[in-house]
């Protein structure tokens, strides 16, 4: 998998857990009592700072193309002779 491809899922799994950690928060306050804009701010304010943590931890990791590249194959199924250097004698 590519770099790119590795950094876009870490992200998208990191709001996928983002999103339900915020949802809890705001539903924990709303249980005990707290009102319905105080528990929407609460899990609004919740996702903004993981996900700007999670964010700049991802950002800290170096992903890296662990695949193998294809070795290119040239001439193949020809036969060619080695270049000619001067001073070599010709047979």
């Amino acid at each position: 998998m590519s770099p790119n491809r590795k950094k876009a899922l870490a992200v998208f799994v990191l709001f996928l857990v983002v999103n339900l950690v915020a949802v809890v928060c705001g539903h924990v306050v709303r249980w005990l009592g707290g009102g319905v804009l105080q528990s929407v701010l609460t899990g609004a304010g919740a996702w903004a700072v993981l996900m700007t943590l999670g964010v700049t931890l991802i950002a800290l990791f170096d992903f890296k193309d662990h695949r193998h590249p294809i070795p290119a194959v040239t001439g193949y199924g020809t036969a060619q002779a080695p270049p000619n250097q001067q001073g070599t004698p010709i047979a």
